[in-house]
């Protein structure tokens, strides 16, 4: 009888044990979860940050004429660089953290996936620098020979962003599916719309001031009026940034963290 019930307590602390165990591994991993998306959300407001007060700062950039991509440039670009990396990392993070808590449901696979292709693109975008352009920086061509990193960087630029659009879309149409979420729909329609509009904005007025049809572009075909031209690129090019840093800006409440099954749309 003894050896039974020495058995049987020490079956009930190996069971206890392993229950623990298992308890200790799930906190751990809601921590995990929860660092992740934090990393999402602040990621673009800081890349936002930086390449404001850098565009501000760095001689001989212009807001009206330059593309954020441009102050990779120079003698301080690796500033810029290091902002795509950061920013692409934590963004990447958020896509393995948005995976962790949509298991099932509309949009639980290829909503973290579009994100992450985001992510890499911003990584990709800090690696493959773009070409001088428009006299950026001073001393250079206002258009010089196309690099193969230069091209790299621009076509990654229409993945990125498209990914981006596409992630939106995608994400409304899981909080869609529930009456509680309809107004995150709508807004992440507007948001996927706004990084369309802003991107295809930006390569028209690209276009126009490289070939000096725009009044003060830096070919100097045209003069320069009193007022600088209303074509801010660089605010166009960061729309897409910024939406996603309002778009990723979800918390674990929102994300459903605290449900049992982490889903706050089941199908």
């Amino acid at each position: 009888m003894n050896q039974e019930g020495s058995m049987m307590r020490t079956e009930k602390n190996q069971e206890g044990s392993m229950m623990q165990a298992e308890e200790n591994q799930v906190m751990e991993q809601s921590v995990v979860t929860r660092l992740l998306i934090a990393g999402g959300a602040i990621g673009p407001l800081l890349f936002v940050i930086v390449l404001l007060i850098e565009g501000a700062t760095r001689p001989g950039y212009s807001a009206w004429h330059n593309y954020g991509s441009s102050l990779s440039l120079g003698a301080q670009g690796w500033m810029q660089i290091a902002n795509f990396i950061v920013c692409g990392l934590l963004t990447l993070g958020f896509a393995i953290g948005l995976r962790r808590v949509f298991r099932t449901g509309r949009s639980s696979v290829w909503g973290p996936i579009l994100l992450g292709v985001f992510g890499v693109g911003l990584i990709v975008a800090g690696v493959f620098v773009t070409d001088p352009s428009l006299g950026y920086p001073p001393g250079t061509h206002i258009s010089g020979p196309q690099t193969l990193h230069g091209t790299i960087h621009g076509v990654n630029a229409i993945i990125t962003f498209g990914s981006l659009a596409i992630a939106c879309f995608v994400m409304a149409r899981r909080f869609a599916g529930d009456p509680n979420w309809k107004g995150w729909a709508l807004y992440s329609i507007v948001t996927g719309v706004l990084v369309v509009m802003s991107f295809i904005a930006a390569t028209v007025v690209s276009a126009l001031d490289e070939s000096g049809v725009l009044p003060g572009s830096p070919t100097g075909r045209r003069p320069a009026p009193c007022a600088p031209p209303a074509h801010p690129r660089r605010e166009w090019s960061l729309a897409g940034i910024a939406d996603g840093a309002v778009t990723t800006h979800w918390d674990h409440r929102w994300l459903g963290l605290d449900r049992a099954d982490g889903n706050p749309n089941p199908e």
